[in-house]
């Protein structure tokens, strides 16, 4: 096995017409059909690709943008292979809604940070979520302000049948380019998926020209790397849970991205143009050792997450270190028996980042 690293450096201080293959794919999968008195839309729209007519489509277009890759007995994301770097099966997916509810309860409910609130409840607002995933949190949103368009962007189609007429998901890349206009959107979104952002200056542009001028960008996501605050783990302390995180950060540089990305996009923000850049930072444990009992639930959820999807969080980027499967197996039970080891008490930092661009 790869020698375990020696203690490491904690850290200082879109729309339906994204592009040719969303404008293909997202009107594969969004849910426009007819609505009954519930108000949410049904399957019976032959623009729902799931369980409708897919004749007039390419085949092959279909069956790419639908498909799957197996590796190491894991599923991924077909559409744009190994531009990100998880799997999307059902464990993933539990866990994207897992971390759903975690963040809220971390925000304490707070769906959106910047002061948007006005604006979706007056009708016509639209709402861009970049990596989407499971599409909670656009349905979520949606539901709470339903005179609010909301669309969701993945790489995977792997949304709910039924959501809120107001609301809809495409399947597309949201680092290729958008074609949708410029100074579209009052809110764009993009929580938990920074980690796997390839070009963030150019993503942190790109949200700034397709904004509406007063508009907002806010990012949610943690700080992928375990801190504490008493003695239960220093430096010096032997953790095979940080020993991952280390491995995982130099994994994800060889596929092309930060894991820590979150700490320089405050600046990156403000190079782009946005204006009054704010940043809050809560405290998400990981486990059960806080005796607050809000704490205790975000640490017990975190903790599931973690894993339950300790596998495919490993499995491409320790493989891009070279390492063999064998290896991986051996190396995740130690890090599974740290994590579970209550004597520790870490926490992940929960970023919200969130600027305006300016009005002129």
């Amino acid at each position: 096995m790869p020698p375990r690293p020696g203690p490491s450096t904690a850290p200082t201080e879109a729309s339906s017409s994204v592009s040719l293959a969303g404008g293909i794919a997202g009107s594969l999968i969004s849910a426009r059909g007819s609505s009954g008195s519930s108000g949410f839309s049904t399957t019976n729209s032959a623009e729902f690709a799931f369980d409708s007519d897919m004749s007039k489509y390419p085949t092959s277009m279909t069956s790419s943008i639908r498909a799957h890759v197996y590796e190491g007995g894991l599923r991924y994301h077909a559409f744009r292979d190994g531009q990100y770097a998880f799997p999307n099966d059902e464990v993933e997916q539990n866990r994207d809604d897992m971390k759903h509810t975690m963040s809220l309860m971390v925000c304490r409910g707070a769906y959106l940070y910047a002061p948007v609130h006005d604006r979706l409840e007056a009708g016509g607002a639209e709402v861009l979520d970049l990596g989407t995933g499971t599409g909670i949190w656009a349905i979520e949103l949606g539901d709470k302000y339903p005179v609010a368009q909301i669309t969701g962007i993945d790489l995977s189609p792997i949304q709910p049948n039924f959501v809120p007429e107001n609301v809809h998901f495409f399947v597309d890349d949201f680092e290729e380019e958008w074609v949708d206009a410029e100074n579209k959107f009052d809110v764009i979104h993009i929580r938990h998926t920074l980690h796997s952002v390839r070009d963030r200056k150019l993503l942190v542009e790109r949200a700034f020209r397709h904004l509406k001028p007063g508009g907002y960008f806010e990012l949610q996501e943690l700080l992928f790397w375990p801190q504490c605050d008493d003695e239960s783990m220093t430096p010096q302390t032997p953790y095979a849970f940080r020993d991952f995180m280390t491995y995982m950060e130099q994994g994800m540089r060889v596929l092309g991205s930060e894991l820590r990305a979150v700490m320089t996009l405050p600046e990156e923000m403000k190079a782009a143009g946005f204006a009054d850049v704010t940043k809050k930072t809560h405290k998400c444990p990981v486990g059960l050792w806080p005796r607050d009992k809000r704490l205790r639930l975000c640490g017990l959820f975190l903790r599931t997450a973690i894993m339950d999807g300790l596998r495919g969080l490993a499995q491409r980027p320790l493989t891009a270190l070279g390492w063999t499967q064998l290896q991986i197996e051996m190396f995740l039970v130690d890090v599974r028996k740290s994590v579970m080891d209550t004597k520790f008490h870490t926490y992940f930092a929960f970023h919200v980042v969130y600027g305006q661009k300016p009005l002129a």
